[in-house]
């Protein structure tokens, strides 16, 4: 027989199964007989494998192994179709289930992927604009960018671009914003490019890097291709939406990242002290600026705000403002502001106008003559101080008192004949001792005293 056996003669044979005609081949063809040894071992060897199925790349790893194996195994001088059998049928063994009769069955089990814990976002809560430059804007959904005001109500689904703003809440999260972001959605807030300090429990998604924190005061800024947080105050976390990573920053801390960095990598810079802004208590009183000159600096209760023109909210109370209006000196003044009402401050000199006060009835000024009148013996200790260096002296003077409403005097005169000067010293002096009783507005009285030796 000169043509070599089949693949299925010679499995037959490896299994044991013969017959006359394929011994007698065999007894012929020496390269038979090594292929059908060959097919024995290989035999042998898948019986003990363990049962497994292979994933679709597993099965390429082993297809590519065993037929390196086999191939490097097998002497060139066997024929070709006998290399191009081995490895397909050991690729095919190696893919099946085997069963050995002492091993038990393995049940295949489908695997079940592991998701991703994402956080999730915070809601974002109707907010009230404190602070808002003149270039700041809003708009809500696809309606017309409008300019944002101090006062103005913010919601969730709006954008905000342009000048700086600040946001906030009764709840206590406070938001400075200056750039491109929208509020509500996939975070509480989501920063486009430019900076966003927060406070409270809060949340600001930078491209993948979720920043979050329950109570905290924090600045993300965000450019093309970075991310740059700054930790203030408390800790914050942060989760990186492509790898899932997620990492704790506790202040003080400056952090910068390129995307598609690790969270571990990234690269700490110095801490520059940002200072979050002080925010009213809700409702504040509207601060109306808008009469001041443009470029005029801003101070209030000794913090700059900004230069106008801008709009602003404060609590109600008193405030001190400290205004430069260009190429002029600083103007304070202090204002008394009430919760819920606007108020209009101006540069302009408040003009003091004099308040006439009401003329005092009779019974209240007959009161008050007979409260110095009492007390004229005080007065007359001046007067005898006149008669030590003049015996004779004598004479008719008036003693002008300013008095204020409670009675008591601000100011004293004397006027009339000549006396000594100290005597009339005294008199001042004295007079603004006197108790005298309330006249109910400040009133001026010219009291006559008559300076005779014997009179006392």
């Amino acid at each position: 027989m000169s043509a070599h056996l089949s693949n299925e003669q010679l499995d037959q044979l490896a299994d044991g199964q013969s017959d006359a005609t394929l011994e007698a081949h065999l007894g012929e063809c020496a390269e038979c007989r090594k292929a059908v040894h060959q097919a024995k071992g290989l035999q042998k060897l898948l019986g003990g494998v363990k049962p497994y199925t292979l994933s679709d790349m597993a099965f390429r790893r082993v297809e590519a192994k065993l037929m390196e194996q086999v191939e490097e195994g097998l002497p060139s001088a066997w024929p070709a179709w006998l290399k191009v059998v081995l490895p397909v049928a050991a690729v095919a063994a190696a893919a099946l289930v085997v069963w050995a009769p002492w091993k038990e069955a393995v049940v295949e089990r489908p695997v079940v992927p592991v998701a991703i814990k994402r956080p999730t976002p915070k809601p974002f809560l109707p907010m009230t604009t404190t602070f808002a430059s003149a270039e700041a804007k809003v708009r809500l959904g696809d309606e017309a960018w409008r300019a944002l005001k101090a006062n103005d109500e913010v919601r969730s689904g709006a954008a905000l671009a342009g000048g700086r703003a600040v946001l906030a809440s009764s709840g206590g999260v406070v938001l400075e914003a200056e750039g491109s972001l929208a509020v509500g959605g996939q975070a509480m807030v989501v920063l486009g490019a430019g900076v966003v300090g927060a406070q409270g429990d809060s949340e600001v998604l930078a491209g993948s890097r979720r920043v979050m924190s329950a109570d905290a005061a924090y600045l993300v800024e965000r450019t093309a291709a970075e991310v740059v947080l700054e930790v203030a105050r408390g800790e914050v976390e942060i989760f990186d939406e492509t790898s899932a990573q997620r990492r704790v920053v506790k202040s003080p801390a400056r952090l910068r990242w390129a995307d598609g960095t690790p969270l571990e990598q990234g690269v700490a810079e110095p801490v520059t002290r940002w200072t979050p802004s002080i925010t009213p208590t809700l409702p504040g009183a509207f601060l109306d600026l808008s009469g001041l000159p443009e470029g005029t600096t801003v101070s209030i209760d000794g913090q700059l705000v900004g230069t106008t023109p801008f709009t602003l909210l404060l609590g109600g109370g008193r405030h001190g403002l400290q205004v430069t209006a260009p190429g002029k000196p600083m103007v304070e003044r202090f204002v008394d502001l009430v919760g819920g009402q606007p108020f209009v401050f101006s540069l302009t000199p408040e003009v003091e106008r004099p308040v006439e006060a009401p003329e005092p009835d009779a019974k209240a000024i007959a009161r008050v003559l007979e409260d110095i009148r009492r007390q004229t013996p005080k007065l007359r200790s001046c007067y005898e101080k006149w008669l030590k260096a003049n015996p004779s002296a004598s004479g008719t003077v008036d003693l002008v008192l300013v008095v204020d409403a409670k009675g008591a005097v601000k100011r004293a005169n004397v006027k009339g004949d000549p006396i000594s000067n100290e005597s009339v010293a005294c008199l001042k002096t004295l007079a603004k001792t006197l108790v005298l009783s309330p006249l109910g507005s400040e009133q001026e009285l010219e009291v006559p005293l008559v300076l005779t030796p014997g009179r006392r």
